[in-house]
């Protein structure tokens, strides 16, 4: 069973939101983790919320998405990132098709 993160996320500085995805991914990569999506212009239905960007990553499962998001490597990238952008995220498995 795969496990999808949904991010939405408004920088407030694009470059340095340009700079957080390219050492993201990196890190994404070396716990199991694949880029799905990546939308500048996601449709909002049912929040007052309007990201600036939606992304889909899958990993291999929950653990591996939580093993991620809590390890040393995306500890300061995740501080980076919290120092000029706004971001939600939500994990859900889906079997496997």
């Amino acid at each position: 069973m795969s496990a999808y993160m949904i991010i939405s996320v408004t920088p407030e500085d694009e470059q340095k939101f340009r700079e957080y995805e390219t050492a993201t991914l990196e890190v994404v990569s070396r716990y199991g983790g694949v880029p799905v999506a990546r939308d500048p212009q996601p449709l909002v239905l049912e929040t007052d919320a309007k990201p600036a960007f939606g992304v889909i990553l899958r990993f291999d499962s929950k653990q591996a998405v939580e093993a991620f998001y809590h390890s040393e490597d995306y500890a300061p990238l995740k501080e980076f990132r919290q120092s000029f952008a706004k971001a939600h995220a939500l994990v859900i498995e889906a079997p496997e098709q």
